[in-house]
């Protein structure tokens, strides 16, 4: 059963991304993320996240769709990002091919290097934690002028389903504590809880039970 069929059985309508909604969907990420630690981390500048987060997200969701899977809702008011199963980190050359080669430029010598510390820490973390086969749900993020109405729950239910189905679990992390009891109500418990070292950046290791990530 393929992710949209899981969808029409549950009734929660998504769509692959496309490329046409790539502008609108990194604008509804950078919205989404403004004042996500990590995006605070690697843009300091105010001014500078408002003016080349989209740019930085848009990339995000070209790999997410190269690699993985991305998408949506018919409003575009959200989006999924997932990687599968032996492909749940990227190397740095998958990056730029993706568009990330003027990110040294982009963020500043100085935020580059943090951010390829912090990317480090992430996935090094996530092989530590996670041995075996499994889904990353890499991010989920809704028009914050519509939060509150089930459009994270409905884009994320039918990959959880999916992933239930097959009996493989969900790994993510999450830099704000605010979501982890939005992803325990989602069927997730917490693996780990540590930072990032150097950049006073928390993280909360997340897992789904492959027999609750469905409910």
């Amino acid at each position: 059963m393929d992710i949209q069929q899981e969808a029409t059985r549950t009734s929660s309508t998504i769509v692959p991304l496309r490329a046409q909604h790539l502008g609108d969907a990194s604008e509804l990420l950078a919205a989404a993320f403004f004042e996500y630690p990590v995006f605070t981390c690697y843009f300091p500048n105010p001014a500078r996240r408002a003016r080349y987060l989209p740019w930085y997200l848009r990339n995000v969701v070209k790999c997410a769709q190269r690699y993985g899977e991305a998408w949506t809702n018919p409003e575009n008011t959200g989006v999924l990002l997932t990687l599968p199963p032996g492909h749940t980190s990227l190397s740095i050359r998958e990056y730029v091919r993706n568009g990330f080669l003027p990110a040294p430029l982009v963020l500043g010598l100085r935020s580059y290097l943090r951010s390829m510390e912090c990317q480090e820490f992430v996935d090094r973390t996530q092989r530590q934690l996670m041995r075996g086969r499994h889904y990353y749900l890499w991010l989920v993020a809704v028009d914050p002028g519509r939060q509150g109405e089930g459009i994270g729950t409905a884009l994320m239910q039918p990959f959880l389903a999916r992933a239930d189905a097959e009996g493989v679990p969900v790994y993510l992390e999450t830099h704000h504590e605010r979501n982890v009891r939005y992803y325990e109500r989602r069927g997730f418990s917490v693996l780990h809880e540590t930072a990032v070292p150097k950049h006073n950046l928390p993280m909360w290791c997340l897992r789904s039970s492959p027999s609750l990530a469905g409910e």
